[in-house]
């Protein structure tokens, strides 16, 4: 299931979209009207953030900034706004697509899912023992992960925990299927 944050003030886009959306069976959506909104929702996990521009009491492109310093998933502005500039700076501040108002929802859909693959193709294995994803290198090989040229050793159980998660990118797992993945037994409770 795909988790979607959708932003946008005007209720009959937001009904529309989400029901389209809806129609496709594996997505998931959650509906944000405003800043406050936004910001109380995005403490979750969003595969991919669809916002508007035009908020009530925000500036969309400025929201994308903060926003972006949390999420690394795609963000997709729709928005009425045509013109040259608007697009580049919303892209500039950590857009990743653009989307004129209105559209065919059956092109959001399109648009949703090759980001989503974009994302993807970015979590890949890159040489024999090392898996990449989002910008980190696991090193299977020396029990290191990598960021920004740095290096940091993991010991056995951060290694298993952080090697399980870069192998199921985009998913979400509760502390009971963790513990059952990685330590092969059910938790029982036991949220440690």
């Amino acid at each position: 299931m795909t988790h979607v944050l959708l932003v946008e003030d005007d209720v009959e886009i937001a009904r529309i979209i989400k029901y389209y959306l809806s129609l496709c069976e594996c997505y998931e959506i959650v509906w944000a009207k405003n800043k406050e909104e936004v910001h109380f929702y995005a403490k979750d996990h969003f595969d991919v953030i669809l916002l508007d521009i035009m908020l009530p009491d925000a500036n969309g492109i400025e929201l994308c900034r903060s926003l972006r310093k949390e999420h690394l998933c795609p963000i997709i502005f729709i928005s009425c706004l045509d013109d040259a500039d608007t697009i580049i700076s919303a892209l500039d501040m950590g857009g990743d697509d653009y989307l004129v108002k209105p559209f065919d929802v059956h092109i959001l859909h399109a648009r949703i899912q090759a980001n989503l693959r974009r994302v993807e193709m970015d979590c890949y294995g890159t040489a024999e023992n090392r898996l990449s994803c989002c910008g980190f290198t696991l090193d299977a090989n020396k029990h290191t992960v990598i960021r920004n040229g740095q290096s940091t050793e993991l010991v056995p159980l951060e290694f298993k925990i952080l090697s399980f998660l870069m192998q199921h990118p985009r998913q979400t797992f509760r502390s009971s299927e963790l513990y059952a993945a990685i330590w092969g037994n059910p938790s029982y409770g036991d949220t440690r």
